[in-house]
C-alpha cells in the first residue's frame, strides 16, 4: 500500500540572481531570526556585500514554465 505520491506543482520564484535584493523578495524567502531561510529547502543562502541574498544554484536553474 502506498501512502504518498509525488506531484508536479508550479511555484513562483523571483527572476534574477537574488532571493532578496534589487527591490524583489521571493515569497518562499524568510529572514526570521536574522538568518536567511528558503521554504523550498534550497540551501545554502548567502548575503553579498550589499546585503542581498544570493539564490542557490539549484533555484537559479529552475526552468521557466511559460
Amino acid at each position: 500500500m502506498e501512502y504518498y505520491k509525488k506531484v508536479l506543482m508550479p511555484i513562483e520564484v523571483t527572476v534574477g540572481d537574488y532571493c532578496r535584493g534589487n527591490e524583489r523578495i521571493c515569497g518562499h524567502f524568510s529572514n526570521e531570526g536574522g538568518h536567511p531561510v528558503c521554504d523550498l529547502r534550497f540551501y545554502s543562502l548567502e548575503e553579498d556585500k550589499e546585503g542581498r541574498v544570493l539564490k542557490p544554484e539549484k533555484c537559479k536553474i529552475l526552468k521557466n514554465f511559460n
